[in-house]
Protein backbone atom coordinates (compact mmCIF):
# COMPACT_ATOMS: atom_id res chain seq x y z
CA UNK A 1 0.00 0.00 0.00
CA UNK A 2 1.48 3.65 -1.27
CA UNK A 3 1.57 5.93 2.08
CA UNK A 4 0.98 9.47 1.19
CA UNK A 5 1.74 12.11 3.77
CA UNK A 6 -0.07 15.41 3.47
CA UNK A 7 2.37 17.94 5.52
CA UNK A 8 1.17 21.10 7.07
CA UNK A 9 0.57 24.20 5.43
CA UNK A 10 -0.29 27.64 6.18
CA UNK A 11 -1.49 29.98 3.02
CA UNK A 12 -1.24 33.67 3.03
CA UNK A 13 -3.34 36.18 0.89
CA UNK A 14 -2.04 40.23 0.65
CA UNK A 15 -3.11 42.22 -2.46
CA UNK A 16 -0.29 41.06 -5.03
CA UNK A 17 -0.03 37.38 -3.88
CA UNK A 18 -0.84 34.12 -2.40
CA UNK A 19 2.76 33.12 0.12
CA UNK A 20 2.37 28.91 0.78
CA UNK A 21 4.93 27.85 3.76
CA UNK A 22 5.28 24.42 4.03
CA UNK A 23 6.87 22.06 6.32
CA UNK A 24 8.42 19.13 5.13
CA UNK A 25 12.14 18.67 7.24
CA UNK A 26 14.26 16.01 6.22
CA UNK A 27 13.83 16.17 2.54
CA UNK A 28 16.26 17.04 0.07
CA UNK A 29 15.68 20.06 -2.15
CA UNK A 30 16.38 18.11 -5.62
CA UNK A 31 13.20 15.58 -4.25
CA UNK A 32 10.71 18.36 -4.35
CA UNK A 33 8.75 18.99 -7.06
CA UNK A 34 6.08 22.25 -7.34
CA UNK A 35 3.75 22.21 -10.24
CA UNK A 36 0.81 23.87 -11.27
CA UNK A 37 -1.44 25.47 -13.08
CA UNK A 38 -3.35 29.03 -13.41
CA UNK A 39 -5.78 27.96 -9.85
CA UNK A 40 -3.81 25.65 -7.85
CA UNK A 41 -0.26 23.91 -6.87
CA UNK A 42 1.05 20.46 -6.23
CA UNK A 43 3.94 19.81 -3.86
CA UNK A 44 5.48 16.60 -4.35
CA UNK A 45 8.53 15.11 -2.08
CA UNK A 46 9.88 12.06 -1.39
CA UNK A 47 11.64 11.50 2.34
CA UNK A 48 13.71 8.46 3.04
CA UNK A 49 15.51 8.18 6.14
CA UNK A 50 15.73 4.94 7.23
CA UNK A 51 18.50 4.04 9.25
CA UNK A 52 19.41 -0.10 9.78
CA UNK A 53 18.71 -1.62 12.81
CA UNK A 54 16.01 -3.19 15.08
CA UNK A 55 13.54 0.00 15.28
CA UNK A 56 11.59 0.50 19.01
CA UNK A 57 9.65 3.58 18.14
CA UNK A 58 8.84 4.28 14.73
CA UNK A 59 6.82 7.62 14.58
CA UNK A 60 8.82 9.65 11.78
CA UNK A 61 7.04 9.55 8.29
CA UNK A 62 9.11 7.87 5.60
CA UNK A 63 7.65 8.16 2.38
CA UNK A 64 5.69 10.07 -0.55
CA UNK A 65 4.65 13.43 0.65
CA UNK A 66 1.63 15.54 -1.76
CA UNK A 67 -0.48 18.72 -1.24
CA UNK A 68 -2.55 20.47 -3.34
CA UNK A 69 -3.56 23.86 -2.83
CA UNK A 70 -6.40 25.31 -5.15
CA UNK A 71 -6.74 29.45 -5.07
CA UNK A 72 -9.99 31.60 -5.53
CA UNK A 73 -7.91 33.78 -8.12
CA UNK A 74 -5.71 32.85 -11.01
CA UNK A 75 -2.01 33.30 -10.12
CA UNK A 76 1.10 33.57 -12.36
CA UNK A 77 3.09 30.83 -12.17
CA UNK A 78 5.78 32.33 -14.64
CA UNK A 79 6.77 34.99 -11.85
CA UNK A 80 6.52 32.22 -9.16
CA UNK A 81 9.43 31.70 -6.87
CA UNK A 82 10.24 29.12 -4.27
CA UNK A 83 12.84 28.80 -1.08
CA UNK A 84 14.10 25.44 0.50
CA UNK A 85 15.86 26.48 3.99
CA UNK A 86 15.84 24.51 7.25
CA UNK A 87 13.29 22.14 6.42
CA UNK A 88 10.37 24.85 5.21
CA UNK A 89 9.18 25.01 1.68
CA UNK A 90 8.00 28.78 0.67
CA UNK A 91 6.41 29.19 -2.14
CA UNK A 92 5.47 33.30 -3.83
CA UNK A 93 2.78 33.04 -6.03
CA UNK A 94 1.60 36.32 -7.81
CA UNK A 95 -1.66 37.18 -8.58
CA UNK A 96 -2.27 37.45 -12.19
CA UNK A 97 -4.37 40.81 -12.58
CA UNK A 98 -5.11 41.96 -15.38
CA UNK A 99 -3.60 38.73 -17.46
CA UNK A 100 -4.50 36.38 -20.04
CA UNK A 101 -3.70 32.98 -18.36
CA UNK A 102 -3.16 29.97 -20.50
CA UNK A 103 -4.61 26.59 -19.06
CA UNK A 104 -1.00 24.93 -19.00
CA UNK A 105 1.10 23.20 -16.81
CA UNK A 106 4.24 24.89 -14.69
CA UNK A 107 7.18 23.73 -12.88
CA UNK A 108 8.16 26.66 -10.09
CA UNK A 109 11.95 26.10 -9.56
CA UNK A 110 13.18 26.06 -6.07
CA UNK A 111 16.29 28.12 -5.03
Amino acid sequence: MLNIEKPPIDVIENDEAYIVIVDIPGVDKQDIEITGDENSITIKAFRNQIIKGRYHIVERFNGFIKRTIKFPSAINLNQAKAIYENGVLTVYLPKAKNQFIIDTCFKILIS
